[in-house]
Order: structure tokens, then sequence, then C-alpha cells
């Protein structure tokens, strides 16, 4: 085998197991995508004009707006590096960048 041909072989391995763990991270989540992205656009937003205060606070605050499960998310979050608001956008939304 040509080393071309075992390039392609890795590169569609490669493609394939990121296929997978995002197809997993995406039957993972407690929330919809659509919340998700509106999520992070509304933290995006509230951050801009208030410091992190290290909490989930306003993380909270929108999901018991919508009637989103808190307790399951925020552990959910935490489990992808959202210990606090900030983290959520840092952490977990770069996960999901390619996705929404």
């Amino acid at each position: 085998m040509s080393s071309k041909d075992e390039k392609q072989k890795r590169n569609a391995l490669l493609a394939g197991v990121k296929q997978k763990q995002q197809q997993e991270l995406l039957a993972s989540t407690p929330i919809s995508l659509v919340y998700l992205k509106d999520l992070f656009d509304y933290l995006d937003e509230q951050l801009g004009e208030e410091e992190c205060d290290d909490t989930l606070r306003l993380t909270q605050l929108f999901l018991k707006s919508r009637n989103l499960p808190v307790s399951e998310t925020s552990t959910w979050l935490a489990t992808h590096g959202g210990h606090c608001d900030c983290e959520v956008l840092a952490n977990v939304e770069e996960k999901f960048e390619k996705l929404l």
C-alpha cells in the first residue's frame, strides 16, 4: 500500500471517529440544540454586560425561564467543562461550534 493510500485510510478512520464522537455528544445533551444555541447567545450577551461570578447563575436563570431541566443540564455542562457561565461559553460552546 502506498503512503498516499495509507494517509487516506488514516484520514477516513479519523473522520469516522470524530463523527461518532459528535453523535455521542449530541445524544447526551439534556436540552435541544436550539436551546443550547440560545443559551450560548444569552450568555455571550449577558457576559458582555457583566463579569462572570464563577457560578452558573445566568445559565440557571436561562434554563428556569424556559422550563428546562436545571439540575440535569448543569451537571451535563460541568461534565463538559462548564463549571460557571464563562466556562460554558469557553469550553462547552467550543465543542458545538461546528454543529450549531
